[in-house]
């Protein structure tokens, strides 16, 4: 097997995901192109207790008594149950298909959100919301969008997956504005938890009745191919080949899914600190609520675009791509921890928009890419579970760390040095290489 960092060439090789001389016909009657619009609705609505548990935060910590750490703690087991159960996740999407498990997952947690908004005390917050609100919601969230996008396309895989998770970024936005406008309009943090609860479950509905698990269910082939042969030529070979038929035990042994771990801790942990801790730390720095919450958003509305520029994975490296992204993801965590004014907030959130909405896209490119349709629901499953300790041990060390300290510096710097990091890995990664039989 060839090393996990070197130069990737011209791209060529098993599932490269671009490349001249393939086809660009798009088969706009191919059931995958129109699933994608509800797709994109469930993905984006989807994402409404990520966003509304930071901003209702400081609510909730009154209300109930609580400090920062305890806040912190709470998305903490909300964070690594989601990330402990991500292989179980990626084993039923292999099983069953992406469509019974977005069912099943926004049915269960819409409970959960409900449970949350019931919350009397620390210990309801961290049993409904962490515990149960976790296990529960990654089973509707980014592990079975980014496998649906892997089911149903290869030559236009990184368009797919860019459409659908820039959801997220546009819709965040609103979703922000709307908890600040409740809560400046009479209504509670309580009120918004039941209103997800009832979204979750209108999802859960809406992912039976639209979704399909792939094309082959429907008598289709991927990207609307009218035949294998057409869908071999338009991928440049594809992940069909026999040196892409990747199994999830061999992929996790491979340096380059260690490395891609690495890169994957840089780009989700910082957002999810900032997620977190960002409406608090905007209002340390003497910010209202209402510039705090577009601040927020306009964060949101640029990872927008850095999940669009993720779509040019289906034509230069995606893993180039990754390292641009954590490159200004880390930047801007750093930025934003010195910032003190509006403007200065801005730009640091800006830079870390980007840069995750970028990192989003390439990462999911890039393993799609290394390892093939066969191996990502389960190899993305057991990346999510490796990346839940530090994603869910950081934003409570950020807020014990405060609490104690009077300052995230030393929490926020550690994460922006290993984004950093993880930048120049991307830069080096190239695709691995099954042994032969008779090598082995």
């Amino acid at each position: 097997m060839r090393a996990g960092i070197g130069d990737t060439g011209s791209g060529s090789g098993p599932d490269t995901g671009g490349g001249a001389g393939r086809s660009s016909r798009i088969n706009w009657s191919f059931y995958g192109w129109r699933m994608l619009p509800v797709a994109w609705l469930i993905y984006g609505l989807g994402a409404a207790p990520f966003y509304s548990w930071g901003f209702f935060l400081p609510e909730m910590l009154e209300d109930l008594e609580l400090n920062r750490a305890t806040g912190g703690l709470a998305f903490t087991v909300w964070s690594f149950c989601g990330g402990v159960v991500a292989p179980l996740i990626g084993i039923c999407l292999t099983r069953f298909g992406p469509r019974p498990v977005f069912t099943a997952g926004f049915l269960v947690v819409s409970v959960a959100y409900y449970l949350t908004s019931r919350a009397q005390d620390r210990w309801d917050v961290l049993l409904f919301f962490g515990l149960f609100a976790g296990i529960s919601h990654t089973f509707s969230t980014v592990l079975p969008t980014q496998t649906l996008a892997t089911n149903w396309f290869l030559r236009w895989r990184a368009s797919a997956l860019a459409f659908l998770l820039v959801a997220a970024g546009l819709v965040g936005p609103l979703i922000v504005k709307f908890d600040a406008a409740l809560l400046n309009g009479g209504g509670t943090w309580r009120d918004g938890w039941e209103i997800i609860a009832g979204l979750c479950a209108v999802l859960g509905v809406l992912s039976f009745l639209v979704l399909r698990n792939n094309p082959e269910s429907m008598g289709q082939l991927r990207d609307g191919a009218r035949s294998p042969e057409e869908l071999r030529v338009a991928a440049g070979g594809g992940d069909g080949g026999p040196g892409n038929q990747w199994v999830a035990s061999e992929a996790v042994r491979t340096p380059q899914f260690a490395l891609m771990v690495l890169c994957g801790v840089g780009y989700a942990v910082p957002w999810g600190m900032v997620t977190v801790h960002g409406r608090l730390h905007l209002q340390d720095s003497g910010l209202g609520v209402d510039a705090a919450g577009s601040l927020i958003g306009l964060m949101i509305l640029f990872s927008t675009f850095g999940r669009l520029s993720g779509a040019f994975g289906d034509r230069v490296s995606p893993p180039r791509l990754l390292g641009v992204a954590l490159a200004m993801e880390g930047t801007g965590v750093a930025l934003f921890l010195f910032a003190d004014t509006a403007s200065a907030a801005r730009i640091a959130l800006i830079l870390l928009g980007l840069g995750f909405g970028m990192a989003y896209i390439s990462q999911a490119a890039t393993f799609a890419r290394f390892f093939g349709r066969r191996a990502f629901a389960t190899t993305t499953g057991v990346r999510f579970a490796i990346g839940a300790v530090p994603g869910a041990v950081m934003p409570w060390l950020a807020g014990w760390f405060f609490d104690t300290q009077g300052t995230y510096a030393v929490p926020f710097l550690a994460v922006a040095a290993v984004t950093l990091a993880g930048s120049v890995v991307a830069f080096f990664l190239r695709s691995p290489r099954k042994q032969s039989p008779v090598a082995a």
